[in-house]
């Protein structure tokens, strides 16, 4: 939730080259709460792989509905929140944005991206 809190307060579009911060945005993306583009990774002549910075084009009404309601749980570690689920009762919004989290960090970086 701090990172959309975050992209709630800067200028749009806004670059972020870190790869850790452009895998949460893949998680915010899959949630359905942001649109940014995310290039590919590619190696570059020296043989390293390089992932360029991915660029938040807007909070969707999604995202603004989760920054009002606080749905959203994206800065847990995913085990935190798998044992938190087992234990609790969640209602279905809670329930829905944890799966999606986790299937996001499954999934990070292997989804073919539009215009790829």
């Amino acid at each position: 939730m701090a990172l959309l809190k975050k992209l709630a307060t800067v200028r749009l579009p806004h670059a972020e080259a870190d790869p850790a911060m452009i895998d949460r945005l893949r998680v915010l993306e899959a949630a359905g709460h942001i649109r940014v583009l995310i290039p590919p990774v590619h190696v570059d002549c020296d043989h390293c792989m390089r992932q360029p910075p991915a660029t938040v084009l807007e909070i969707t009404p999604q995202g603004r509905r989760a920054l009002n309601t606080e749905v959203i749980e994206e800065d847990a570690s995913l085990p935190a929140m798998h044992s938190m689920h087992a234990r609790t009762r969640r209602n279905k919004g809670a329930s829905a944005a944890l799966d999606l989290a986790q299937l996001a960090a499954w999934f990070s970086g292997t989804r073919p991206r539009s215009g790829d």
